[in-house]
C-alpha cells in the first residue's frame, strides 16, 4: 500500500511542479507584456498554474496592436502577425517623408512670399511716376 501512496504523492508533487513551471512562465510573459505602455490593463485574467491564454490576447485588438507595435518577436511568439510592425514602420516612414516634403514646400513658399514682399516694399518707395502704370 505504501507504494500506492508514494505514487500518488509523486503524482501530486509532479502536478504541483508542473503548475509552478507554467505559473513562472506565465508570469514572465505577463511581465514582458506589461512593459509595453498601456498593455498591462488589457491582459486577460487567469488562474494560478494556468498558462496565458494567447487566443484571448489575439482577440483583444488593442492589446494585439500594442504588442505588434512594440515587438515583432513577441507578436510572433503569441501568434500575432509580426508584419504589422513592419507595415506600421513603413507607414511612419511615409508620414515622415510627407511631413518633410510639406516642410520644404512651406519653406519655398515662404521664400517666394518674402521676395514678393521685398519687391512690393521697393516699389512702394518709388515715386508714383517711377512705378509705372498698373491696371
Amino acid at each position: 500500500m505504501s507504494a500506492e501512496f508514494q505514487s500518488i504523492d509523486d503524482q501530486i508533487k509532479a502536478s504541483y511542479q508542473s503548475a509552478s513551471q507554467v505559473e513562472t512562465q506565465a508570469r514572465q510573459l505577463e511581465a514582458r507584456i506589461s512593459r509595453i505602455d498601456g498593455a498591462k490593463r488589457h491582459l486577460p485574467a487567469r488562474r494560478y498554474g494556468q498558462p496565458v491564454d494567447t487566443a484571448k490576447i489575439r482577440s483583444n485588438l488593442t492589446l494585439t496592436a500594442l504588442i505588434a507595435q512594440d515587438s515583432a518577436e513577441l507578436a510572433h511568439f503569441l501568434g500575432i502577425d509580426p508584419g504589422i510592425k513592419q507595415r506600421l514602420d513603413e507607414e511612419k516612414a511615409v508620414r515622415e517623408m510627407r511631413a518633410e516634403s510639406l516642410r520644404m514646400q512651406t519653406e519655398q513658399l515662404a521664400a517666394r512670399n518674402a521676395a514678393a514682399r521685398q519687391q512690393r516694399q521697393i516699389r512702394q518707395q518709388l515715386a508714383p511716376w517711377q512705378r509705372g502704370y498698373q491696371a
